[in-house]
């Protein structure tokens, strides 16, 4: 059994989460609408497809290793890239996203994907090591793009995916450790991984 009864409470506690995130996702009102930036648009659009990118993964990954964790981020960040879409909608901005798992417009992201797909396909830990490497590129990528931007509706959106990012890599963290593997992170600096992981 892939999953012993502390990783059900852990994925209950992830679902809980994403819910209260999924909440406040669709909360956002979107009061006003702002002149963006093209860093703005660009970057929105960059975003629409990398939260795709986890879902994809995570569907894939779940479909083969049937472990819940993969079954429940994946949902999470259907919830993320739902968020984006509001923004583009909202921005009459192109939406960048094709309804086939794996395909991608960005073509560093369709590269990124079969490379971490690769990996995935090794076992179970290679597997939950891929969705602990995604999270860390989404902390990474929405803590830049939070910086770059004062349009507030979206700086409310960017901040609410980067709380569940942290929680997915939480939960990957917990999930490899459990299985006796001590993950190290390779992306982002030791002390901010730590913040994460001990909070």
């Amino acid at each position: 059994m892939l999953a012993a009864c502390t990783d059900s409470q852990k994925n209950e506690d992830i679902i809980l989460s994403d819910n209260t995130e999924e909440e406040s996702l669709n909360n956002n009102t979107l009061l006003q609408i702002e002149t963006l930036t093209e860093t703005d648009s660009l970057s929105l659009i960059f975003m629409r497809e990398e939260e795709k990118l986890a879902r994809d993964a995570y569907l894939l990954l779940f479909s083969k290793y049937e472990h819940q964790v993969f079954n429940n981020i994946s949902q999470s960040e259907q919830t993320h890239t739902d968020a984006i879409l509001r923004l583009l909608n909202y921005y009459n901005l192109h939406d960048p996203f094709i309804d086939v798992i794996g395909e991608f417009k960005d073509p560093s992201l369709a590269t990124l994907f079969d490379e971490l797909m690769t990996l995935g396909d090794n076992n179970l830990d290679s597997a939950l090591i891929v969705g602990a490497l995604i999270e860390e590129t989404d902390i990474e990528d929405i803590a830049i793009l939070v910086k770059a931007t004062d349009i507030q509706n979206i700086i409310q959106v960017y901040e609410n995916l980067l709380s569940g990012s942290e929680n997915h890599l939480r939960a990957f963290v917990h999930n490899l450790r459990k299985r006796g593997i001590d993950y190290q992170p390779r992306i982002l600096p030791i002390d901010q991984f730590n913040d994460i992981i001990n909070n």
